[in-house]
């Protein structure tokens, strides 16, 4: 259970389909054309995988990458779950029952995604980042390593959580971001490494987050501010 492509076999199940011996794809899956689904990769009910998708991949890493050289290879998708067209989901990955991963979408392995949460076109979901329930995520979003995003949070499009060193954190090793529950953060917004944003703040669109938000607070602006 590696991921090595040598392992996949192709299946009648759907044009141009490779599965790894020992995974099951359950019969009320629906499996578009040209995917791969690597060793160790569990499918709940009613899922559906949509063409040239990816599932179970185990990065290949470089030099200077400071990921885990051994990698988890257990993948698992909730019942029901979508994974759109042309996205990757890595090895270790978690997703939850009836989420949605829009096309073009990036899940790095270790992540989890809540049940029923939904991320948008061309988003990237970091490694070990964890995303809570019923979370809403608009399109090219990017969540950096190890961020958080708690239940019922909403993300317009173009957000950015961002983990290690950035502004003001040389020299550092700060927590990564953090969006706590109901949290509603505009587009194209920044969140920088180290920063909280409380339960139900706002932030406006395009604010660039460098100090914590209480819960409740509406801040905008570059830097983001309280607004009176």
């Amino acid at each position: 259970m590696t991921g090595n492509p040598l392992s996949l076999q192709p299946s009648d199940r759907a044009p141009q389909l490779l599965v790894a011996a020992g995974v099951d794809v359950p019969g009320d899956a629906v499996i578009g054309a040209n995917v791969v689904i690597h060793a160790g990769v569990v499918l709940g009910a009613g899922v559906v995988i949509e063409d040239a998708v990816v599932l179970g991949k185990v990065p290949a890493l470089g030099g200077g990458s400071k990921s885990p050289q051994a990698m988890p290879v257990s993948t698992h998708l909730g019942d029901g779950a979508i994974v759109g067209s042309h996205s990757t989901v890595s090895a270790g990955a978690w997703i939850g029952a009836r989420v949605y991963v829009g096309d073009h979408s990036l899940v790095r392995e270790g992540s989890r995604l809540g049940a029923d949460t939904s991320i948008g076109h061309a988003c990237t979901i970091g490694r070990d980042a964890v995303v809570g329930e019923r979370v809403r995520m608009q399109g090219y979003c990017g969540l950096a390593t190890g961020v958080l995003v708690e239940d019922d949070c909403f993300l317009g499009p173009m957000v950015i959580m961002l983990a290690g060193i950035t502004m003001g954190a040389i020299g550092k090793d700060p927590a990564p971001a953090v969006l706590r529950r109901g949290s509603n953060i505009g587009s194209a917004a920044q969140i920088l490494t180290g920063v909280e944003v409380g339960a139900g703040a706002v932030v406006g669109a395009g604010a660039v987050v460098t100090h914590d938000v209480p819960p409740g607070v509406t801040v905008a602006g570059v830097p983001a501010r309280p607004l009176n």
